[in-house]
């Protein structure tokens, strides 16, 4: 099995972002009280919905699926999430050195595309978790997705005591993370829902206007 990254030119117009909700045991006492219990570790799933697809999109959606094979492999889909927006501009005043700490000779260093330097601890199993913002201040609020690792999450509460922000995330963590880093545009190791998933209809054999779900996948060890 592996994990292939989504093609940057594919950009859904439409989607639906669904968080973990799979419950069991719905049961009912005799006063009339129901039970249900949220099934360990559910996953996210995604359904994308796409304008009509032209040229070189037309080939990337069809070596994506061939890639794919089916529901054999997996991939890494972009959370297309565009609340992260309203902060982009300071995630992107960032800037980083080189892997050895030094910066080019001139001292200036690689733009970031993401936050860094604001990273979070936990164990798996965890609810809350604190992450340090720093100069970027207040960036973070409830109903925003992020990310730790390849796993998404979604913040459903945030408090902030200055630029320090207590998150309660909705699942519990899915790893140990030791100073993990905190994404705002997170990404989703994903299955295809089913192995015609993505089928593209080509209108007058040019274009097409195709939809397609994934499902996370937390086992991936690609």
């Amino acid at each position: 099995m592996s994990t292939f990254d989504w093609p940057a030119n594919l950009v859904p117009l439409n989607i639906d972002i669904r968080p973990p909700r799979e419950t069991a045991g719905l049961t009912t006492s005799l006063s009339g009280k129901t039970q249900a219990e949220l099934v360990p570790r559910p996953p996210f799933s995604v359904t994308m919905e796409f304008d009509e697809l032209h040229g070189d999109e037309v080939l990337a959606w069809r070596a994506i699926l061939g890639l794919l094979e089916g529901r054999s492999n997996t991939v890494r889909l972009p959370i297309f999430d565009l609340w992260y927006r309203a902060s982009d501009a300071q995630i992107r005043g960032g800037v980083v050195p080189h892997s050895d700490g030094t910066f080019f000779s001139d001292g200036t260093g690689y733009a970031t595309r993401d936050l860094s330097g604001v990273n979070v601890t936990g164990v798996q199993g965890q609810r809350n978790v604190t992450a340090d913002f720093g100069d970027y201040g207040q960036l973070l609020q409830a109903g925003q997705y992020f990310g730790l690792g390849d796993y998404p999450y979604l913040a459903t509460g945030v408090w902030w005591e200055g630029n320090v922000a207590t998150i309660r995330t909705s699942p519990t963590l899915r790893d140990d993370f030791t100073d993990e880093a905190l994404r705002l545009k997170p990404v989703m190791i994903g299955r295809l829902s089913d192995d015609d998933g993505g089928a593209l209809m080509l209108k007058g054999l040019y274009n097409g206007a195709p939809s397609i779900t994934f499902i996370e996948d937390e086992d991936d060890d690609a």
